[in-house]
C-alpha cells in the first residue's frame, strides 16, 4: 500500500490527543495520559514552524495510521551530546492505529518518510539516528529493516537504549 505524509496540522489536536491516549502507545511514546491543552502545548509550536522538530502524519489510502517527527541535532545540543553526535538528523515514530501494528506498516512508513521528507528536508545531513528502549524489540526490529545498524547504548531518564544509526549514502545505493 503506498504510504503518504502530511504536516500535522492544529485542525488534527483532537484525534491526535486521542492517538496519542491509546493504551498501545503507553508502553513506549506516550508514558502519560495527555489532556488536549498538554498536546497543543506540546505540538503547537512545531505546527507553528516556531520549534525546529517537523511532525507528520503518515496515511495509508488517504487515513492516518502513523506519526513521525524529525529534526536536525544541531537544533537540539543536549539531545547530540547525550548520543554524542554533533550532526545528522534524528526521527521519532508510532504507529497510532492499533490494527496496522505487526503488518509491516512501520518498516514502509518509516523507508517512506526518510526517503520523501527526513532526507529531502535536510539536505545537508548525511545521516541519521534513531533510538529506541533496549526492551522495543519491535520497533528495533523495524529500524533494523529499514537499514539503521547499531550505534551505541545510552540511558534516557535511567532507561536503557539504543542508538541505531543510517547513513544516507549506504541507505539509498543499497534499496537501489
Amino acid at each position: 500500500m503506498p504510504i503518504s505524509f502530511q504536516p500535522l496540522a492544529l485542525s488534527d489536536i483532537d484525534d491526535f490527543c486521542e492517538w496519542l491516549n491509546r493504551p498501545h502507545l503507553r508502553r513506549f511514546f506516550q508514558k502519560q495520559p495527555i489532556s488536549r491543552d498538554e498536546v497543543e502545548a506540546k505540538y503547537g509550536p512545531r505546527i507553528r514552524g516556531d520549534d525546529p522538530t517537523r511532525s507528520h502524519l503518515a496515511l495509508c489510502e488517504g487515513r492516518p495510521f502513523g506519526y513521525l517527527q524529525c529534526y536536525r541535532l544541531a537544533d537540539y545540543p543536549d539531545w547530540a551530546n547525550v548520543i554524542d553526535s554533533p550532526d545528522g538528523i534524528g526521527v521519532d515514530l508510532a504507529i497510532l492505529e492499533p490494527s496496522m501494528l505487526r503488518r509491516g506498516f512501520g518498516q514502509e512508513m518509516l523507508a517512506a518518510y526518510l526517503r520523501d521528507i527526513a532526507f529531502p528536508l535536510f539536505p545537508r545531513e548525511h545521516r541519521c539516528f534513531i533510538a529506541h528502549e533496549t526492551d522495543n524489540r519491535a520497533a528495533i526490529a523495524c529500524s533494523r529493516a529499514v537499514g539503521f545498524e547499531f550505534a551505541g547504548e545510552f540511558s534516557e531518564d535511567g532507561i536503557p537504549s539504543l542508538l541505531l544509526v543510517l547513513y544516507r549514502d549506504k541507505w539509498a545505493v543499497s534499496r537501489g
